[in-house]
């Protein structure tokens, strides 16, 4: 931020949110800092809808499975995930699921294949899918074959992108979850 203020420009720097309704407050900084305070409203009230139809459709519900969410297994005996207090942990508990990496010290926490083993996941979502992670290469890994998530066939790739950078595509990524969480519910 001083090299650019050192260089002339204005800088003005947004938190980062912990919410969703922390985003659209960003959403309506950013449209009055660019000049688009008449299109913000538009947006805000088509976002928002969108996530109080998952909410309507969540609520009644009574199952919430746990799930694994992969950041990076490059050691796949202690793979990173997402701990409490990230928005991949705030979406899975708004799309009606329970984050294992809850339970973690750290937002972006290792956790170890026992503590996993313990967990037993009902699904595993894998974030790191664009870096070549697949369903069959997760169910080849020594000892996750015992995962419930593995003998039922409940691991699925996700775009990452879509939970993990605070703007208005993490309304994509709690639909994406809702439907990988609860796809009877979600058609």
């Amino acid at each position: 931020v001083a090299s650019l203020e050192e260089l002339g420009l204005t800088v003005f720097s947004l938190p980062n949110p912990t919410t969703l309704e922390g985003m659209f407050n960003n959403l309506e900084t950013v449209a009055a800092l660019t000049g688009h305070v008449n299109d913000v409203p538009t947006l805000l009230a088509s976002l928002r809808a969108r996530v109080s139809a998952v909410d309507e459709k969540i609520l009644p519900l009574s199952y919430a499975p746990t799930v694994y969410y992969e950041l990076d297994a490059t050691e796949p005996s202690k793979p990173y995930t997402a701990g409490p207090g990230t928005f991949v942990d705030l979406l899975i508990s708004r799309a009606g699921g329970v984050n294992i990496g809850s339970a973690l010290e750290g937002q972006w926490a290792q956790i170890s294949l026992e503590q996993l083993v313990v967990a037993n996941p009902a699904m595993i979502i894998l974030g790191d899918a664009a870096y070549g992670e697949t369903p069959e290469k997760v169910s080849q890994r020594p000892g996750w074959g015992t995962l419930s998530a593995i003998q039922t066939g409940q691991v699925f790739p996700i775009d990452d992108n879509l939970v993990s950078r605070p703007g208005p595509r993490l309304v994509d990524g709690l639909e994406a979850l809702a439907r990988l969480l609860h796809p009877g519910v979600f058609k």
